[in-house]
């Protein structure tokens, strides 16, 4: 591979590390710690829609390897916030 290609790899993979970090910080400043980034980010991508864990990752909006993990685990939360602010 060109040393060009293998760059520019390295520096999407800091800049996807670099936009987590500020989701988070986001979070934080927003007094959110139900979710964490990962998840707003798979919520923000998913919107109103109704997917599939298959569908997530076919679909670029997830491409961890715990998914099935992130979504329930985010799905416990939401639930728990929405009893609790309801």
């Amino acid at each position: 591979m060109h040393s060009s290609y293998i760059e520019v790899i390295s520096l999407v993979e800091r800049l996807h590390r670099h936009f987590l970090e500020v989701v988070k910080l986001d979070l934080d400043g927003f007094g959110i710690h139900d979710i964490n980034n990962v998840q707003a980010l798979m919520l923000f991508n998913i919107g109103d829609a109704e997917m599939t864990v298959g569908e997530l990752t076919l679909r670029g909006c997830y491409l961890g390897s715990n998914v099935s993990y992130n979504l329930k685990s985010g799905r416990e939360r939401l639930s728990l916030a929405r009893t609790v602010g309801a």
